[in-house]
Formats: structure tokens, C-alpha cells, sequence
């Protein structure tokens, strides 16, 4: 994932400032957003604000901004269970990735207690499993 740029984290944070948690449709951002750029490039914006997971589609044409954390778990989850797999391996824990229902999940065998008790810290944010 390439890092968000300036433009894109003010943009962001604009539409999260003026529309709050409604929805709103491409017409008011981009009038918004013409205040700072040019209306194509904050279409563009606006397009990568959605793959990167800080806007949301609600229907045709209607959007609402994602809370920041909530949108930077779910696209680092990976990142994170990779970073797990990667230094618990290291330290020579039996470990896998695991993909169940679409959903990447790690799973660690013959965990210690200690090891048990950090994973329950991990568990609402990353799949991460002890057998």
C-alpha cells in the first residue's frame, strides 16, 4: 500500500469535518473540494479515498466518510497478521495463515500462557487464533 498523500488525508478530513457521519453525493464534495483543487482532481481524490477504505459507497453517486481508525485496521490487517506470522516464526512458534470464508486468519499451535494471554489483547482487531 503506497502512503496517503497530503492532499488526500485534507481531503478526507474536510469531507469528515463538513458532512460529519451523513451521506453525502459527489455534486456537494466536489463543490467543497473545488475550493482547494481543481474539480478533476478531486474526483480523482475521491476515487483513491475509496480504495483506500476512508470513503464508503452507501448508492449511486452518495458517499460518507469512515472513521480513520476503523479504516486503517481494516486495511492493515494484513500487514499486521503477516508481521505476526513473520517475527513468530522467527522465535521458532509453530504458526500459519489460515484464509476461512474469504477472511485471513493466523493460527498458532502449542501457545504458552503468556503467549495466550497477549493474542486475547489482539482478538477484536486481528484474527488470530491458539491451538
Amino acid at each position: 500500500m503506497a502512503w496517503i498523500t497530503k492532499r488526500e488525508i485534507s481531503y478526507y478530513l474536510v469531507l469528515r469535518q463538513v458532512f460529519k457521519n451523513r451521506s453525502f453525493n459527489l455534486g456537494e464534495a466536489l463543490d467543497i473540494l473545488a475550493l482547494f483543487g481543481s474539480r478533476h482532481s478531486a474526483r480523482k481524490t475521491i476515487k483513491r479515498l475509496m480504495s483506500r477504505g476512508l470513503l464508503e459507497k452507501t448508492s449511486v453517486l452518495q458517499y460518507k466518510t469512515v472513521d480513520l481508525e476503523y479504516a486503517f485496521l481494516r486495511v492493515l490487517q494484513s500487514y499486521m497478521l503477516h508481521r505476526m506470522y513473520k517475527r513468530l516464526r522467527s522465535q521458532n512458534i509453530k504458526a500459519e495463515l489460515v484464509v476461512e470464508g474469504g477472511v485471513e486468519k493466523l493460527v498458532l499451535h502449542n501457545c504458552s500462557d503468556t503467549l495466550r494471554q497477549h493474542i486475547e489483547f489482539l482478538k477484536p482487531f486481528i484474527s488470530v487464533e491458539c491451538t
